[in-house]
């Protein structure tokens, strides 16, 4: 008697244990169909590879995933307004441009809070952000008063300023050189190549209809500047600023993200809520990826394996597998999502590793 009871207990739970497998959670790309099985929920057990930074322009905050169990380690108020964000080489802080404040938020990102915020007179709709790679300094862009920001990293100060003549100077990046920024300007239709730290302008190129999102190769021979009423993708030599190449893309492109193992470029086109990703060495379009709506800043991770994609329409971020070109997960985030960057996880320094016993050899 008691065995037969036990033998239909044993039966009973397993049949559970395979029903709660068979309905577990699934995700789903943005085209309904299911994803990979390792993009499925999060799993705090994973290593940390790093964190995701999303500014929500509407909710006037910052939101810090960890990556890739996309846990939500901290929100944190700004400004008001916020459009940009961009971090310190080391990961320790980050800014945030908030526009209608005319501020920029300055985040330490160990302690998740605003540490300090930066403020000019001459700040004036601050946008595009962008840090020299030995992270001593950052270029600010200000649409409002047509002007370019230096800024100490070390001391959170404005340096220097500098006036330019062309409208609407928006987003920004530093080459691998870190000896000059280029300067999307969208009322000007031209590129600002600058010197820096002198902050100086070299040159100012004509690119064609509405420039603003920007992004430098790995190597730092090309740039690459989004045509958003041209619908296509500019490619400059970085020594010359000559426009090289023209590539189409989707309806409006407004951000570019270089992968930085790779010449794989990702545009993202508002108007058509896609992503159109580019072979910059074959100059040709390798795929489209249709996102959520309204698509804007993109990011990748540190080894290039996946892609970020802000939509600032469907209040989301679209997570891209790398090379799969496909969405695998989407993570729900604040009202309209702007800036993005992904920070990798690096190595907490000051700490004595311990000595290797002969036991451990």
């Amino acid at each position: 008697m008691n065995r037969t009871v036990d033998h239909r207990w044993a039966t009973c739970l397993l049949a559970l244990v395979i029903a709660h497998g068979a309905t577990g959670p699934v995700v789903r790309s943005q085209s309904g169909e299911r994803g990979p099985d390792r993009e499925m929920s999060p799993d705090a057990d994973q290593v940390s590879e790093g964190r995701l930074l999303v500014v929500n322009g509407h909710d006037n905050t910052l939101m810090i995933f960890d990556v890739p169990s996309y846990a939500l380690h901290a929100t944190i108020p700004v400004g008001r307004e916020p459009h940009e964000v961009v971090a310190t080489p080391d990961g320790r802080k980050a800014y945030v441009s908030n526009a209608r404040d005319r501020t920029v938020s300055v985040v330490e990102l160990k302690s998740a809070r605003v540490i300090r915020t930066l403020r000019s007179e001459s700040f004036d709709s601050p946008n595009g952000l962008a840090m020299t790679p030995d992270g001593r300094h950052l270029i600010l862009t200000s649409e409002g008063s047509r002007r370019f920001f230096l800024v100490d990293a070390s001391r959170d100060v404005v340096l220097r300023s500098l006036t330019t003549t062309q409208a609407r100077a928006h987003m920004v990046v530093v080459p691998g050189g870190g000896t000059r920024a280029f300067a999307a300007n969208v009322g000007s239709d031209s590129v600002t190549i600058l010197k820096i730290p002198d902050l100086r302008i070299v040159k100012n190129v004509p690119v064609g209809d509405g420039p603003e999102g920007i992004a430098a190769t790995p190597n730092g021979r090309w740039v690459l500047v989004a045509l958003q009423g041209a619908d296509q993708v500019a490619i400059l030599d970085a020594d010359s600023g000559a426009v090289l190449a023209r590539l189409p893309t989707g309806r409006t492109p407004i951000r570019i993200a270089v992968t930085p193992n790779s010449f794989t470029a990702l545009v993202s086109n508002r108007a058509s809520n896609d992503v159109t990703v580019l072979d910059v060495l074959a100059r040709r379009v390798k795929t489209t990826i249709r996102v959520g709506q309204g698509p804007g800043g993109v990011a990748t991770n540190a080894s290039g394996s996946r892609a970020y994609v802000c939509n600032s329409g469907s209040n989301s971020v679209s997570v891209v597998s790398l090379p799969g070109f496909e969405v695998v997960r989407t993570i729900p985030v604040g009202a309209s999502p702007d800036g993005i960057v992904f920070v990798p996880r690096r190595e907490e320094t000051g700490k004595r590793r311990p000595r290797s016993r002969p036991s451990d050899l």
